[in-house]
């Protein structure tokens, strides 16, 4: 039976593999305009900094309506601040405020809130803010959403990211600030619905239901950093089921809230969702708010978004279950590590998308199969220019290209690097819990690989397009020419893309080997020594390198002029000290030597003076044993040799 639902499970790995469902699944086009009135722009208040909100809302069942009273504890970043700002839509009246404030300017989603005191560095703010009004959804689907699902039934949830929060509640909307902890208070009508008495969810724990006579206040209390879009409430009539995770010494429930309809879908659908926390934790690192709990909430409509501790959901069925895992892991890659500003999002959405592939491979080894999903051909650059409409930052380009880059990386620096880069970067305390930038996740990349990856991330995350490779190769006697060019150029796009190559050879006995080269010309011609007839030669056979690549049999691999072009390496494989002999007369007074290891990283490069006999000395003793590529450049062409160091 087990081999039958592995069987099953790798058949629907494929399958979603092929027919994705995107996470943010719009049911709405993407590109409209902002209800009338709406300014995209927030106030990112830089005088303040946000400690603690108490949102305490009625959210009307009957007809979209709210009236809330939201508590603010912040604390004054300059000396002398008599006035603070803060986002809240329009449509919102302002019904009071607290004492410790003299009035409210607006101007369209902007709050100006005057203060009676003036307070300096380091000082505390604590005020309130009492508003009501009807909700009016952004660009027509997002903010306060009233929807029905199976047989009239309601379901009321936000939808806030990228920076909406303020069309439900008054915030310092945005990517900027992380309130230390967030209290929510949601009180409805005591409504049961086809037999189900109606909750209201949120983040955190829920830690009392308070019976009001008609009414019941479900409070939830949270109590770690997060931004306010990702705060969340949902209403239905839900059922609920529990998984408790269990790791080292510390567990967690696992919190469901489906429709009935869906409860039986759901809990198969979900069954493996443990099995992915505890992958996640080993790779990422400890699960970021293991004190609470992860949940799942059903929406019944929308795609899903990684609300903090609650994700919402279309649901929660095994056809979503690649949804869920992309889900979960924004708890570390969103929620946690917050980009800095949508500038960014690709560390949010691009990381969500690898996880899955990650997961993909760990669960069925269907790594590269998954990650074909993510190529991605079109413009545009990784790093978004224009982030001012929050209709126009959840572009499939942070999706996959983000999560291909990721892959791309992973071919660079080497598993082991890779793996260590994503574990030093989840659990740094620098971003913990705050903010992260593509130049901070570039420095770790940089710190534990040793590698200089400038032009990696230049050319991938700072510039748009891809490579496009013709390539033709030829074989003499023991020597194999490939030629490769890169003609991107001719379209006007960058000129040279520079990557470590693998270049996979196929030989007439059925065999077939892989070498590497670097690859950062617009026309390069690489040689190997070969002692077998070659059959096919395939630039980037495993697709480590986002491109498109054809064989054109007019480019020249110089085949004729260099039958002799040939070296011996002795002793290979050998403790690190080398001769390379040239077979034949025609090395050159100074010849650059290069050493890189199976990733594509230099180990070695310098300029060597052959001896009286043409002989060069390479003594590598910094080299621990494994494969190397060995290339020695004479002139305008390269030979590549694979070379072997066994230490003692």
């Amino acid at each position: 039976m087990k081999y039958l639902v592995l069987i099953t499970a790798m058949l629907h790995t494929v399958f979603l593999c092929a027919q994705r469902i995107d996470p943010h699944g719009f049911d709405y086009p993407v590109e409209m305009s902002l209800s009338e009135g709406m300014d995209p722009d927030i106030s990112n208040d830089t005088t303040i900094d946000i400690n603690f909100y108490h949102i305490d809302v009625n959210i009307s069942l009957d007809s979209a309506y709210i009236a809330g009273n939201v508590g603010y504890k912040m604390t004054s970043l300059i000396d002398g601040l008599t006035s603070l700002k803060l986002d809240l839509d329009s449509t919102f009246l302002i019904d009071s405020v607290s004492a410790q404030v003299t009035g409210i300017l607006r101007q369209g989603n902007i709050l100006t809130v005057n203060l009676i005191d003036t307070y300096n560095s380091g000082d505390e703010i604590v005020f309130n803010i009492y508003y009501s009004g009807a909700p009016v959804l952004a660009g027509g689907y997002k903010g306060l959403r009233y929807e029905t699902h199976d047989d009239n039934e309601i379901i009321i949830a936000t939808l806030s990211t990228p920076y909406l929060a303020h069309t439900w509640w008054p915030c310092k909307d945005g990517t900027e600030d992380k309130s230390d902890s967030t209290f929510i208070d949601i009180t409805i009508k005591d409504t049961v619905v086809s037999s189900i008495p109606v909750i209201a969810v949120s983040n955190g724990m829920l830690d009392t239901v308070i019976d009001l006579g008609e009414e019941r206040k479900f409070s939830w209390k949270h109590n770690y950093p997060i931004v306010p879009y990702y705060v969340m409430v949902a209403i239905s009539n839900y059922q609920h089921f529990q998984q408790i995770f269990e790791k080292d010494d510390y567990s967690f429930p696992i919190d469901y809230y489906v429709f009935d309809s869906h409860l039986s879908s759901a809990e198969s659908g979900v069954a493996l969702l443990p099995d992915a926390m505890n992958f996640f934790s080993d790779i990422f690192g400890p699960y970021p708010f293991r004190d609470e709990k992860y949940g799942m909430t059903q929406l019944g409509y929308y795609g899903a978004i990684e609300n903090q501790t609650n994700t919402i959901t279309n649901n929660m069925d095994i056809s979503w279950f690649y949804v869920s895992i992309h889900e979960l892991a924004h708890m570390w890659f969103a929620d946690m590590i917050t980009c800095r500003t949508w500038h960014h999002g690709w560390l949010n959405e691009g990381f969500a998308n690898y996880a899955e592939a990650l997961y993909a491979e760990y669960k069925y080894d269907f790594y590269h199969g998954y990650v074909e999903y993510f190529e991605y051909y079109h413009e545009g650059t990784l790093y978004l220019e224009d982030v001012s409409n929050p209709f126009n930052v959840f572009q499939s380009i942070i999706y996959n290209k983000g999560a291909y880059v990721l892959h791309m990386l992973r071919g660079v620096v080497g598993d082991s690097n890779f793996f260590d880069i994503l574990y030093d970067y989840s659990t740094d305390p620098a971003f913990m819990y705050k903010q992260a930038t593509t130049e901070d996740f570039q420095e770790i990349c940089e710190s534990v690989s040793g590698m200089d990856l400038d032009y990696f991330f230049d050319q991938w995350v700072y510039d748009e397009r891809f490579p496009m490779y013709r390539y033709n190769f030829a074989q003499v006697n023991n020597y194999l020419g490939v030629g490769i060019n890169q003609v991107q150029g001719i379209m006007n796009w960058r000129l040279v893309f520079e990557m470590p190559m693998q270049i996979g050879i196929d030989f007439s006995d059925g065999t077939d080997t892989t070498l590497v080269v670097y690859n950062d010309e617009v026309s390069a011609v690489y040689s190997f020594n070969v002692n077998k007839e070659v059959v096919n030669v395939v630039p980037d056979p495993d697709s480590w390198i986002l491109k498109q690549s054809e064989r054109d049999t007019s480019i020249s691999v110089g085949v004729s002029d260099k039958k002799h072009y040939t070296y011996k390496v002795y002793p290979n494989p050998g403790n690190g000290s080398f001769w390379i002999q040239p077979q034949g007369n025609f090395i050159s007074d100074n010849v650059i030597i290069s050493v890189y290891d199976l990733n594509g990283r230099l180990m070695f490069n310098d300029t060597k003076k052959p001896v009286d006999d043409g002989r060069i000395n390479l003594v590598l003793p910094e080299l621990i044993s494994g494969i190397y590529i060995l290339n020695i450049k004479d002139g305008m062409e390269s030979v590549q040799i694979k070379l072997s160091v066994v230490k003692d």
